[in-house]
């Protein structure tokens, strides 16, 4: 397990910030927002309950929000995993975490997202 975790932090492009609590994911226009675990240039990720309905794989739209406030919309992602954790946070329900991978990002897309990571990260 640890060798994987090496060759995973090994993997990875740019450093991943942990989001503050009050910054959100919204995909397209649902009113569905998920806190932010961690947060890059490259990407992000969340946990949620899995209630058998499927978050769409395959590149969308999402939505970054601090508290409230929509800071940068419409940022194409895919999915890059979808796991269960296995922790048991509540009895009877399924946790699982997403990692998501940001498509292309306009220079002014890229300016807004380093912007929100020096705000909203600790």
């Amino acid at each position: 397990m640890l060798i994987k975790r090496l060759l995973k932090l090994q993997i990875r492009k740019q450093k991943r910030h942990s989001a503050k609590d009050g910054v959100y994911v919204v995909y397209g226009h649902s009113l569905s927002k998920r806190q932010i675990n961690d947060i890059s240039m490259g990407g992000l990720s969340f946990y949620y309950e899995d209630k058998g309905r499927q978050i769409d794989r395959g590149f969308r739209e999402l939505s970054l929000v601090d508290r409230d406030r929509v800071c940068l919309k419409e940022i194409a992602f895919e999915t890059v995993s979808d796991v269960e954790t296995g922790e048991v946070m509540f009895r009877n329900k399924c946790v699982k975490r997403q990692s998501v991978r940001f498509g292309r990002l306009t220079r002014r897309q890229r300016h807004q997202l380093k912007a929100f990571i020096a705000d909203c990260t600790e």
